[in-house]
């Protein structure tokens, strides 16, 4: 019965690091800031960024700042910032 401790822990982690990539691991504010940029940033992501996701696609609209429309930006401008890992 030992030897099967390690393995639930395991699947514990494999499990909890699924949610957290699919966005389990973001805020409620997080979340609507996001969905913001989704919709304001439709004309945006398919003309610029066509075939990117997720974190992908963020990155492709912070790289083309300079060419996003008003609405856009100020979307892009209330999405927080990332903390790199082990901070």
């Amino acid at each position: 019965m030992m030897r099967l401790t390690p393995l639930i822990a395991l699947a514990a982690l494999a499990a909890a690091g699924a949610a957290h990539a699919q966005g389990g691991g973001l805020s409620p504010e997080a979340h609507a800031a996001r969905d913001a940029v989704r919709k304001a940033c439709a004309t945006e992501s398919q003309s610029l960024c066509a075939g990117k996701e997720q974190h992908g696609m963020m990155a492709c609209l912070r790289d083309n700042a300079a060419k996003l429309s008003a609405p856009c930006a100020d979307a892009m401008s209330k999405m927080p910032r990332r903390q790199p890992h082990g901070q």
